[in-house]
Formats: structure tokens, C-alpha cells, sequence
């Protein structure tokens, strides 16, 4: 992460405790903008990515809003990687 905030990402602001991550415009070609978001929580990675955004939009302010949105949902303790997730199925 820090190699993307030194070439210019920015943090992402406080979306739940334990993760941090950065967002940035991305490049796409001369006729769309894109942006991505990407959070990290112990093991876990999210990742927001806007290939083509709607004109006349701020792409990063939606990823960020995408990833306020969905990651409180997806990055949970239960959902969490396990060390041995077939110990769980008793295999």
C-alpha cells in the first residue's frame, strides 16, 4: 500500500476498525475516466474498480462511496479466511 500512496493514491478515510486502504483515478484512455478503491483488513482485500465511470462524475468519490457501502457488509468477522477451512466441513 505504501508504494501506491507514494505514486500519488490517496488513504482512504476510516471505514471500520482494523482496515486501512487508498483510492486513486486510474487510467483508462483519452475517452473515460476509472477509479479504484481498495481496503485491507488483516487478510482480507476489497477492492472497488470503476473501469469506465459516467461522464461529468467524480470516479474516485464513487468508489470511495461504493466501498463506505459494501465493505461493512462483506468484511466481516465471520467472513474472515479461516486457517483450515475443510476442518469446518469435519473433512
Amino acid at each position: 500500500m505504501k508504494e501506491e500512496l507514494d505514486q500519488g493514491a490517496k488513504r482512504l478515510p476510516a471505514i471500520m476498525p482494523g482496515g486501512d486502504g487508498y483510492y486513486a483515478a486510474k487510467e483508462f484512455d483519452d475517452k473515460h475516466a476509472s477509479a479504484v478503491a481498495v481496503l485491507i483488513r488483516d487478510k482480507a482485500m476489497l477492492v472497488v474498480d470503476i473501469i469506465q465511470g459516467a461522464n461529468g462524475r467524480d470516479h474516485e468519490a464513487d468508489a470511495v462511496a461504493l466501498m463506505k457501502l459494501i465493505a461493512p457488509r462483506l468484511m466481516t468477522d465471520k467472513s474472515a479466511p479461516t486457517p483450515s477451512p475443510t476442518a469446518e466441513k469435519g473433512a
